[in-house]
This record gives C-alpha cells, structure tokens and sequence, in this order.
C-alpha cells in the first residue's frame, strides 16, 4: 500500500495546550500547520486551575470571551496547614490592578477541546486519533519526517520544515532519544477525580483554589478546586515511597482498590477535606498519575523543539502547567517565525533566546516548589509580609509571592529566584521571620468576591440540573406510588 505524503511548515505532535496554541500562533501568522493528536478530544486531563498571566495570552488566542461565558473564576488561592488552624490567603487583586487579576477553574476536557478547535478555525490542519510512529529528522535535505496511523488504519507521512512536539507527558521525542530524566527531588504522584454535593465554605464559595499541607513521609499536599457551581475537583500529592509503603499495608489487608481506599483516607485525614466532603459524592472514575515529575536534557534543534509536558513536569503546586504550555508555545512560535524570516543565517539564536526565557521560567518554579516542600523554610500558609529584603521596586515578600503565584515567571525569573535564594539561607530566613508581621489583608478569609461574579451563567445551570434532578425525583415517586397501587389492586383481584 503506497504512503500518502503532504508538506507543510510545521508538524505538531500533540493537541493539548501547548500543541493547540502553538497551531493557532503558527496559523495566524500563515504558516501550513499539521496537528496530530493520537486521542478524540474532549478528554479528561489533571490541571483546572489557571493563573492569571495566561489571560493575555488567551486574548491573543481569540478565546478569551468564551472562557468567560463558560468556565469558573480564580481570584486567588488559599495555603491551608495540615490542620487547618492556619492559613494565608493571596489574593491576585492585591497586586494586580487589571481585569486579569480574576482568573479560571476550568474543565480540561472542554478546555482543551475549545483550544483544538480554536486552532482548526484559524485554519490548521487537525487529525484526531492519528497516532505518530515515527519521526526522522536527520534527512539530508533538512526536511522532517513524521508517520503516523489513523483510526481507520490510514498511514501517512508527514513533511515539514520543523517539527513541534507537544506531546505531553508521552514525550515522544525524549523517550525515544534517551533525553527524558526523572526529577528526583519531586518523586511524587497524584489521585483525583471529581465531587458533586460538597461544602462550598471557607473561600470555595468565591472560587479560592484550596491547597492544604500534608506534613512528615508523605511530603505532600491536597487540592480542592471549584470548577461548577457543584462539582469539586479534589486531588492528593503524595511522596512514592509512602504511596508504596501504603499499598503493601492495604494488600496485606486485601483491599479491593488500594489507590481509592488511599485517596479517601488522605482526604479524611484532614479536618479541613473531610468537612467539605461530609456529604459529598465521588462522580467520575480516579485517576491515578504516577510518572510525574521529570526534565528533558535537550529541547530544540535546528528542525525541532519540545514545548509543554513534551520538554519538562514539574509537580503542579502552584497551578503553573498550563500558563508554562501555553506561553512556551508563544515564544517558540514567535522564535521560529523570526527564523523562517531571517535573512541572516544565524535562525537558530532565536530559539536559544527563547529557550533561555523557558528554562529560566521552569527553573524557577522548581525552586519555589522545593521551597514549599521544605520544612525548615518560608510556610506558605503562615506567611505575612517581610519589608527591605528585596530592595527592587521595594516590592514585599507578600508581593513577590503573588506574583508568583500568578504566574509572573519568564521576564523576571532571575530576581524571583534571588528572593528565593534568601529565603533558604539560614541566617537571612532568621531576619526574615523576625520581619514578619500580620496584616489583615492578607489574613482575611476573602479576596471580597460574590458567588455571581465567580460562577455567573454556570448557576443557572446548575438551578436547571436541580430543577431536572427535582422533577426525575418527584418522578420516580409518582411511578413508585402507581406501582404500589396497581400491585395492592392484583392482589385484592387473586384474593377474589
């Protein structure tokens, strides 16, 4: 059977964030664009909630209005102790003074498909369920080579003048090249899925992504995430050794499903979990996460670059997946487009450029991750406000963490990671704690928004889903009652 053969500027591996949007970028600017996705879309995926340094992008995109209209919004994010008596809430308003203080809880599976389908419409080529089986980018003309297999068994082959991958945590590429090292210090893994009937208290009511501490082996945290006017995505980070050390004890004990009877008792070990979970109920299947955090040694070539999941994962702490996706998708697109145009020779520079903004950034959230889960250093959830430590812009320690927490990791990543830098040395973090003071701001337990402006048209259908589920109910009951009578009237008619 012969192979078809089509040419293009760009392949893309991938159609989650970072492939979509880069296929967007790329079209926009009118460059031939093949995206392969090897799943159908919508799909369940780890990782609802945004941060507001994606909003601009999402602008850019054109999405940004439908986001709106269709998912839940962020104000800011609350660090809970392990057993709730303390905590600090940060909210994004306090430093940013624009309408992208107000971020989103979004459905991945509805996310990611409006991103896929936002890049078709801005004319790339989209192939659902096509999965790439090979790649070759050692030709002598240069040209990239990419085979793949459709769902009907269809093969093809792809040629371009660079390839993308995007692929995620499949990271077809670096698992193919031995690029792929996993991240030793974050030897973690995570269980989640979805509630309906939960308490929406303690700043869920207003959209505040929770995170609560897990203290000693399990090195861990739990999440709890408005993402509907009553669905609760909740998750639990925990460190391998002791997710091993669990399930020999549950198979020893000859527990059906090891990983739910885990996940269950991690929610109820905390006080905080348990009351919001009092009567709710588990509606969609667990996912389990395990290859979790890794780098990549080698992210771009001349006809080549890893973007998203494909080139690195670090633990999701801090909500930043998607923001590092989407907005490495930006800066590789614009970098290869300065390369395609370049009249100079030197087109690689720019994507080292690039990169250089990448790897800042992602090294940078992996320091501020090793932070948190670093006992003796600055607690998140008690943390006040230091003054003078950072004489730049004289902005606070309070400030520096909302920035970033919201996401502001590529442009200042070097003076991020200095204020870090001091945080984790001994004799400055003393002069740090003996800094800190209270301020009501930041111990308050709202960031003063109302439920309409968080969940707005998203009420009204869950009033619908109640008023539905109201009638099936008084429903069910009628025909449970004709039932009751036509059984009473047979058995008056045989007793005749």
């Amino acid at each position: 059977m012969s192979l078809r053969r089509n040419k293009q500027d760009v392949v893309i591996i991938g159609g989650g964030p970072a492939g979509s949007t880069a296929a967007t970028f790329l079209a926009m600017k009118g460059y031939s664009v093949t995206l392969l996705e090897k799943e159908k879309f919508p799909r369940d995926h780890v990782g609802e909630s945004l941060l507001p340094y994606c909003y601009k992008i999402f602008k850019e995109l054109g999405v940004l209005d439908e986001l709106s209209k269709r998912f839940v919004r962020k104000p800011g994010v609350r660090f809970v102790d392990v057993d709730g008596s303390r905590y600090t809430t940060w909210c994004f308003g306090h430093v940013i003074k624009d309408p992208s203080y107000l971020s989103f809880h979004v459905l991945r599976a509805e996310f990611d498909k409006l991103l896929l389908d936002n890049a078709r419409k801005h004319g790339a080529i989209v192939r659902e369920e096509a999965k790439v089986r090979g790649v070759d980018l050692d030709r002598p003309d240069g040209v990239v080579e990419v085979r793949s297999i459709g769902p009907g068994g269809e093969k093809k082959i792809h040629r371009a003048r660079f390839l993308l991958d995007a692929s995620g945590r499949d990271t077809f590429l670096a698992t193919r090249m031995g690029w792929k090292k996993p991240h030793k210090e974050l030897d973690r893994a995570a269980l989640n899925t979805h509630w309906t009937g939960g308490k929406y208290i303690e700043g869920i009511e207003e959209g505040l992504l929770q995170i609560v501490y897990l203290g000693g082996d399990k090195k861990g945290w739990i999440w709890v995430i408005p993402i509907g006017a009553d669905r609760l995505s909740v998750g639990v980070v925990l460190n391998h050794a002791y997710i091993r050390n669990e399930r020999a004890r549950f198979e020893k004990e000859r527990v059906k499903d090891w990983r739910l009877e885990l996940y269950l008792q991690e929610l109820m070990s905390s006080k905080f979990v348990s009351d919001i979970l009092t009567n709710a109920k588990i509606i969609q299947p667990l996912m389990f996460n395990g290859d979790y955090s890794y780098t990549v040694e080698k992210k771009y070539g001349n006809n080549f670059a890893l973007i998203g999941d494909a080139s690195a994962f670090i633990d999701p702490i801090f909500a930043s997946g998607v923001f590092l996706s989407i907005n490495t998708a930006r800066l590789v697109t614009q970098a290869l487009h300065k390369k395609f145009t370049s009249n100079n020779g030197d087109g690689d520079a720019y994507l080292k450029k690039a990169y250089e903004q990448v790897n800042g950034a992602y090294a940078l959230v992996d320091k501020a991750i090793r932070l948190f889960y670093n006992p003796q250093s600055i607690n998140f959830a008690q943390a006040g406000t230091a003054v003078d430590l950072i004489h730049q812009k004289h902005e606070n320690a309070m400030a520096l963490g909302h920035y970033l927490l919201a996401g502001d990791f590529f442009e200042r990543h070097e003076q991020y990671s200095k204020f870090i830098d001091l945080l984790q040395d001994p004799k400055l973090f003393r002069r740090y704690k003996n800094y800190v003071i209270d301020r009501e701001e930041f111990q308050t337990n709202s960031c003063g928004m109302s439920r309409l402006q968080i969940f707005h048209s998203l009420l009204k259908e869950h009033k619908k889903r109640q008023a539905k589920r109201g009638r099936n109910t008084k429903a069910a009951m009628m025909k449970k009652e004709r039932e009751g009578k036509s059984q009473k009237m047979s058995r008056k008619s045989s007793s005749v």
